[in-house]
């Protein structure tokens, strides 16, 4: 895994449309990002500890890279790479992933300012920055991918159209512009929205810490998006209340006996149904489907919790995906919180609100919302949530990039 020191002055001159990962992730950071590469050397790759790495890492590194595509059924080549770069006896390190050759997400884990030494000096102000890494990006794009550019067009627009980057939110037609603020990170976004659904997953995002670029992502090129919902909130309500209702809830004692708990009829509960646009990710355990799916393609997905009026070993209710435009079932499982939660105000209530989910560098989505907390196992009863038939979890990572 160990690499040998060699400087970078050669690699920018290397990259072409048709040019390995490597060759896109470092012409970005010469080209678009502006540091100079001649003055850096690459040691061994550096392996950030929030990615999950396939068992077999030493036999599937091959030069700075490791492939992943389990998830995506053969059909997209995801390649994760992760070199540090070394300048006066400091490192950087990267992380870089690519879906199909296409760079979805950068991130930069640096120590001070002094670890940076760009071409030329990059204006102080993170709003110039932005204006020139967008407008760079755009040639970028151009070259390494042979894709029409012209979404970044609009993005530029909207960013000249303002003065500074308070926090603000900004739509253009198809674009959300979003400027948020934490500590002295910036972080500056343009999500894809239509019929007023923001798509989180198609989106282009910078982020920077102080002065200093930190990270990007670029999913808007990536995902093409299906049509919208073609069941209503209520069919999907309807569909994920009958998959709760055969739900069984087992409760493994001690003394090794198991419990098996119907759920209470849920005609009359609480529940709260989200509406996402996502991708379908291979899971060995999915609820099976009739229904072809690509990997880089958004779906409409109900998110439905029905809720009990009394919590059953500290399960407090039933989660159910619902595809939303076919009716199929996602997965069907019990959640719980540390505390019992605030009901809804009304008996039965609707809340639809527009794709907050993650990327997809981060995994996949979550069944839960961010205030739901899985309930820690016990020393007295360990709860084992089942179905009937099967059992579909959906892993993530939620921790923003």
């Amino acid at each position: 895994m160990l690499f040998l020191l060699f400087p970078l002055s050669q690699v920018s001159s290397v990259c072409s449309s048709e040019g390995t990962t490597e060759d896109k992730l470092f012409d970005f950071l010469s080209s678009v990002v502006g540091l100079d590469l001649t003055k850096y050397a690459v040691v061994e790759p550096y392996l950030p500890t929030d990615v999950e790495y396939p068992s077999n890492l030493s036999e599937s590194l091959e030069s700075l890279n490791f492939t992943i595509d389990d998830e995506f059924g053969g059909l997209v080549k995801k390649e994760v790479l992760s070199p540090q770069l070394e300048i006066n006896e400091r490192t950087i390190n990267l992380m870089g992933i690519f879906y199909n050759g296409h760079m979805a997400f950068l991130k930069i884990y640096f120590y001070s300012k002094q670890d940076y030494v760009y071409s030329e000096s990059p204006q102080n102000d993170v709003l110039s920055q932005a204006k020139n890494i967008l407008h760079r990006y755009q040639t970028f794009v151009s070259q390494h991918y042979g894709t029409n550019a012209s979404y970044i067009v609009s993005m530029q627009n909207v960013l000249s159209s303002v003065d500074d980057l308070s926090p603000a939110e900004i739509t253009a037609g198809n674009v959300s512009f979003q400027v948020s603020k934490d500590g002295d990170t910036t972080r500056i976004q343009w999500i894809y929205t239509q019929n007023d659904i923001e798509m989180n997953y198609k989106r282009l995002a910078i982020k920077f810490q102080g002065n200093n670029f930190v990270s990007f992502t670029d999913t808007w090129g990536l995902y093409s998006v299906s049509e919208l919902d073609k069941i209503s909130s209520e069919q999907a309500v309807q569909i994920a209340l009958e998959s709760a209702q055969d739900y069984e809830i087992r409760i493994a004692h001690e003394d090794n006996k198991t419990e098996i708990v119907k759920v209470p009829d849920l005609s009359n509960a609480h529940y709260v149904a989200n509406f996402y646009m996502v991708p379908f990710r291979y899971e060995e355990t999915n609820f099976p489907i009739k229904t072809d799916r690509d990997p880089l393609t958004l779906y409409p997905y109900w998110q439905i919790h029905f809720y009990f009026d009394e919590s059953i070993a500290r399960i407090v209710g039933i989660q159910v995906g619902v595809w939303g435009d076919t009716g199929e079932i996602v997965y069907c499982s019990g959640f719980g919180y540390l505390g019992y939660p605030e009901m809804p105000n009304e008996q039965n209530t609707t809340i639809i609100v527009s794709d907050e989910l993650p990327l997809e560098e981060q995994k996949q989505l979550n069944t839960l919302d961010q205030s739901t907390l899985v309930i820690a196992v016990s020393t007295v009863a360990v709860l084992i949530i089942a179905t009937a038939a099967s059992v579909f979890r959906i892993k993530s990572r939620r921790q923003q990039l």
